[in-house]
């Protein structure tokens, strides 16, 4: 083979990997904050089992500001984790592999958190449902 054209199939190769980080930064980046959210859903569920929580203290403040802003991002969460799936279909089906985060398959565990959420949920409805039985049995 002469050289122009070896040297053709490796900028070809190197635009091919530029576009393919390119595309999984994308992807990772709205990973990274979903995680980062993950971790903000559990820090608001940590606040509100604590008792204390509403002795005004120093910086008291500060933290109703952070429940706020977590409130705010725990609802979002389920639109987020959707098209973030959504992307990453996207993105396999245009490759035909399978997109990995820290060697795990992304869209499992997308569909591991959503499943976790649903029986979280469907546990707090038995609960305030049971709570309702005894209020009206008592």
């Amino acid at each position: 083979m002469d050289p122009a054209s070896i040297l053709e199939q490796i900028e070809l190769q190197i635009a091919n990997v530029k576009e393919e980080s390119f595309s999984r930064k994308e992807i990772l980046e709205k990973v990274e904050k979903w995680l980062t959210e993950c971790e903000e859903e559990s820090w608001l569920k940590e606040y509100n089992r604590d008792d204390n929580r509403y002795n005004a203290g120093r910086g008291a403040h500060l933290t109703l500001k952070r429940t706020k802003k977590a409130r705010n991002l725990v609802n979002k969460m389920p639109g987020m984790v959707e098209a973030l799936a959504s992307k990453t279909m996207t993105w396999e089906s245009k490759r035909g592999t399978e997109f990995l985060y820290d060697g795990i398959h992304l869209l499992s565990m997308l569909e591991e958190n959503t499943i976790l959420c649903q029986e979280k949920e469907e546990e707090r409805r038995r609960q305030r449902d049971q709570k309702e039985l005894q209020k009206r049995h008592a």
